[in-house]
């Protein structure tokens, strides 16, 4: 934390001339339970007992869904309270466990070093652990129109663990979208992304929101084929629990939104010159992941203004679909003409969006990492920088103060991946 302040005091003596004012999480009052005692009280008032007794009764395992090392959700503390709340019962249900990877990929060594650090000596209370992998189908079982992994598909009983933070294109993250979007095949997940192109995709958003309407449509099709779903939602502060919400996905999500909107929810009365965008871990490990942060603030900057995102991507591009896109395609409507000709692919999205920023806004990206290289900031239509000192000195000598003002007025963000900013 100590670290985060004196970058924070960095940035904004940098950027001297201009008005800065520095934006991070809120961090409530700290919970007077540690995190399992927190997530064990959310699960007793949101009938946990009740969904565990009854998968007990019928003899039929739990298949408990968690997120992949690219969140930073205390799955551990979960399992824990779920397995403690489990050892209570009479006769406590056998238990599975399925990590959400959506379309990312790993490794043997990540995935062991993801479990040991999830389960520890907890891995012998499940029957099986798996890793959903949309590179095979044949793991995936019909529900409805779609195709999900087969311990989804094939359970009677699901529990979902997540982490509500605001999402891009989403609106919000957490256990409904673990459930979802984490585990469908790959033309599904392609179907659903589609849609991030929509400018009603949007961080917060979720009511006309056609991404989370199909997120919906997954879970109704769950639940009309039979399935009882439970889902844990933890709200984070830099790596800690700090709320817990419970029960029915949808009912879970609805009731840690104003935590979640308190803790991570900025608002700004008017567009400002400057952002500078900083990424922390785990988001910041690829530029694929970190350009959550420049769609979370997007909508801040005024047209002209300046991002700067800063992020290690320390493993360099990652997924570089929407490089290839972007290769293509100058401006937005040729990335658009393209999609539609060809069809989508994931990550066009991501692609579209940022050549709708830098071309039809006119915003200039510069991107502080040592991580990818002048190529691929290019291809980005971006700037890369080293340090935030030349990051710094391109956004001055570049922007002027918007028509009315004398002074420049920038904005540091901290934790970009997870803090989203809204005008009014």
């Amino acid at each position: 934390m100590e670290k985060g302040r004196s970058r924070r005091s960095a940035w904004q003596s940098l950027l001297a001339p201009a008005r800065v004012v520095g934006i991070a999480p809120t961090v409530p009052a700290p919970p007077v339970a540690g995190a399992t005692r927190l997530i064990g009280r959310a699960l007793r008032a949101s009938g946990l007992t009740r969904f565990l007794r009854a998968a007990a009764s019928g003899g039929a395992p739990v298949t408990i869904v968690v997120n992949d090392p690219h969140r930073a959700t205390d799955s551990r503390s979960a399992l824990r309270a779920i397995l403690e709340a489990a050892d209570r019962l009479p006769r406590p249900p056998r238990f599975r466990l399925l990590v959400a990877a959506g379309s990312h990929a790993f490794g043997t060594l990540e995935r062991r070093r993801h479990e040991r650090a999830m389960l520890g000596r907890l891995h012998q209370r499940f029957t099986e652990v798996a890793w959903h992998d949309v590179r095979r189908p044949g793991a995936l079982r019909r529900v409805g129109p779609y195709r999900l992994h087969r311990l989804v598909a094939e359970s009677r009983f699901i529990l979902a663990v997540g982490s509500l933070e605001p999402h891009y294109f989403a609106g919000v993250t957490g256990a409904h979208k673990t459930l979802t979007v984490g585990v469908l095949s790959l033309s599904d997940l392609c179907r659903n992304h589609s849609r991030a192109m929509s400018i009603h995709a949007a961080p917060l958003v979720l009511e006309g929101n056609p991404i989370f309407d199909g997120i919906r449509r997954v879970l109704a099709a769950l639940e009309r084929g039979g399935r009882r779903l439970f889902t844990v939602n933890e709200v984070l502060v830099a790596g800690r629990v700090v709320g817990c919400s419970a029960g029915p996905p949808l009912r879970a999500l609805r009731r840690g939104l104003p935590l979640v909107r308190r803790v991570h929810a900025r608002r700004t009365r008017r567009p400002v010159d400057l952002i500078v965008a900083r990424v922390a871990p785990p988001l910041d490990r690829t530029l694929y992941q970190a350009d959550k942060g420049i769609k979370n603030v997007e909508g801040a900057v005024r047209d002209g203004g300046v991002i700067l995102l800063e992020a290690s991507c320390r493993d360099g591009v990652g997924p570089d679909r929407f490089l290839r896109l972007l290769g293509e395609g100058p401006d937005e409507a040729a990335c658009r003409s393209l999609v539609r000709s060809r069809g989508y692919r994931l990550g066009d999205h991501k692609a579209i969006r940022l050549r709708r920023l830098t071309g039809s806004r006119r915003v200039r990206l510069g991107i502080v990492s040592r991580g990818i290289s002048e190529a691929a900031a290019r291809l980005l239509h971006a700037r890369r920088f080293a340090g935030p000192g030349a990051a710094a000195r391109w956004a001055l000598d570049l922007v002027k103060p918007a028509s009315g003002r004398a002074h420049l007025t920038a904005l540091v963000v901290e934790d970009a991946g997870n803090v989203a900013l809204r005008i009014g």
